[in-house]
């Protein structure tokens, strides 16, 4: 992967209720569409763990604590807009800090982002299949993760 461009990434892998937050995506040249976890682009002087907090917020209009101690990173090749890429993800498990409800908050995002969704854990799961490395990443954060009840102050 040496001659791709490289990105370095934080996302975040949020279940509440036995639904995973996602993003619904549509890259730019090809007009593919498919679900990620919310998350993008480290900034410069800022962690992967505030990059995922941030990039959600941006993204779904939800705010989430972080759990550092559940960090996944995995490094794949990605397309995007034309371009292949070497990318880098810090993903992390999170948690809603307000209480879980299925409708989420309207947000101003980039053009591609079509919108958040809750989308049952193994449907998530498959509908990432299109992606398989970020499917399995995900995957390795869930089984890290306890299956706890989230939203409202819950861990």
């Amino acid at each position: 992967m040496s001659g791709l461009q490289k990105r370095h990434r934080a996302s975040v892998v949020c279940v509440a209720e036995g639904h995973l937050l996602l993003v619904r995506l549509r890259d730019p040249v090809s007009g593919f569409v498919a679900p990620y976890p919310p998350g993008g682009r480290v900034e410069d002087g800022e962690s992967p763990e505030e990059t995922a907090r941030r990039e959600t917020l941006e993204e779904t209009g939800l705010r989430v604590r972080v759990d550092p101690r559940s960090e996944v990173v995995d490094t794949y090749p990605f397309r995007w807009a034309g371009v292949d890429r070497e990318v880098t993800t810090h993903y992390f498990a999170a948690t809603l800090e307000d209480p879980f409800t299925r409708e989420l908050p309207p947000v101003v995002d980039a053009d591609y982002n079509l919108g958040a969704l809750w989308m049952p854990v193994e449907d998530a799961l498959a509908a990432m299949g299109s992606v398989p490395a970020i499917a399995a990443s995900v995957a390795k954060v869930l089984a890290l993760t306890p299956r706890l009840p989230s939203g409202g102050g819950a861990r």
